[in-house]
C-alpha cells in the first residue's frame, strides 16, 4: 500500500523506535499496527502514525494552517 514494501514499512518501524511519529506512544499501546501517513498531493510517505494521530490529521486536512490555529487555539491566542 502507498508503494511500500513491508520491508520499507518494518524499516520506518525500526526507524521511528516502533512508535506513531506524531504522539511518540509505542505501538503495543494500539490495538491495530501503525497507518502509513502520506502525502495526499505527492503521495510520498512521511511516516507511520497511530490511528488517532492520522485521523486528527487527515480531518485537519494535512494543512500547516489549520494546525497553526489549533495551537493558536489551545494556547488561548483567539480573539473571540
Amino acid at each position: 500500500e502507498y508503494g511500500i514494501t513491508q520491508e520499507e514499512y518494518n524499516a520506518l518501524l525500526e526507524e521511528q523506535n516502533f512508535c506513531c511519529a506524531i504522539c511518540n506512544k509505542h505501538m503495543s499501546n494500539f490495538r491495530y499496527g501503525l497507518h502509513i501517513d502520506h502525502d495526499h498531493e505527492t503521495g510520498e510517505v512521511r511516516g507511520l502514525l497511530c490511528h488517532k494521530c492520522n485521523t486528527a490529521l487527515g480531518t485537519l486536512g494535512d494543512s500547516i494552517s489549520s494546525i497553526e490555529h489549533v495551537l493558536d487555539y489551545l494556547k488561548g491566542n483567539i480573539n473571540a
